[in-house]
């Protein structure tokens, strides 16, 4: 049998159940946590814990909908935990911080997996970003309030670095990946017709912390360096929220 050849086209949900239930087998009692990332808060201020879809995966959204409750209440970068054992649910105002849920997988030595996607979809990076202070983003609010299942509201204002509203900063995810892999920091695995890949975010984050300490800009491509060079000179350093985006 080879993995990734089926005999016939199943049905999208069967398809769904059967990676779960594979999961499932594989982790057995471990703790696992999918991204249940979704963006409205940044739109509209609201984030229903139990409703608000995940937007960065359907295998996610489909274990999201499985356990709406156990859903992590920071708006924007949350997460579905199960078999919990050592994570929080509850709220904080920087999802990057090192009390966020990314501080506590470096904290726990975690896993970070991709399957069926690719590491230019690593979120992490911002922990690492929020960590050593970086100055080619700035911190950004935003209001607004989180609805638990219960109905109850709280009142919340998350604050996080976001990039320059140009859009010309990017990273250099091609080097990095090579990089990571050469160090064996990123282990790759073939699996059915892709890959499948993961580090240890405790070493990932002390590999890029000294790497950023040498280089700032580091993480980004040649074009996007030069870029925030000239963005330093236009704005100052570090790049201010109230500078570029005129407001207070």
């Amino acid at each position: 049998m080879e993995v990734g050849i089926i005999d016939q086209v199943k049905p999208r949900e069967q398809l769904l159940s059967d990676y779960w239930s594979v999961i499932q087998e594989i982790a057995g009692e471990r703790c696992l946590l999918f991204p249940t990332f979704n963006y409205g808060f940044c739109r509209n201020g609201i984030y229903e814990v139990e409703t608000a879809p995940a937007e960065v995966g359907v295998l996610n959204e489909y274990v999201r909908k499985l356990n709406p409750k156990q859903r992590t209440r920071t708006p924007v970068f949350n997460y579905c935990i199960l078999n919990n054992k050592r994570f929080s649910y509850s709220a904080v105002d920087n999802p990057f911080s090192i009390e966020s849920t990314f501080g506590e997988l470096v904290a726990n030595n975690a896993q970070i997996v991709f399957f069926g996607a690719h590491l230019d979809g690593n979120t992490f990076i911002h922990h690492v970003e929020e960590v050593m202070n970086i100055g080619y983003r700035y911190i950004k609010p935003f209001p607004g309030e989180i609805i638990e299942p219960d109905g109850s509201r709280k009142q919340i204002t998350l604050q996080y670095r976001v990039r320059p509203l140009d859009g010309n900063l990017l990273y250099d995810w091609a080097r990095l990946e090579m990089e990571l892999e050469a160090e064996g920091l990123l282990l790759i695995y073939p699996l059915g017709h892709g890959h499948l890949m993961h580090f240890r975010a405790d070493l990932l984050l002390e590999n890029w912390c000294a790497k950023l300490r040498e280089e700032e800009m580091y993480l980004l491509t040649p074009a996007s360096r030069q870029h925030m060079a000239k963005l330093f000179e236009a704005y100052g350093y570090p790049l201010t929220y109230s500078n570029i985006e005129g407001s207070d």
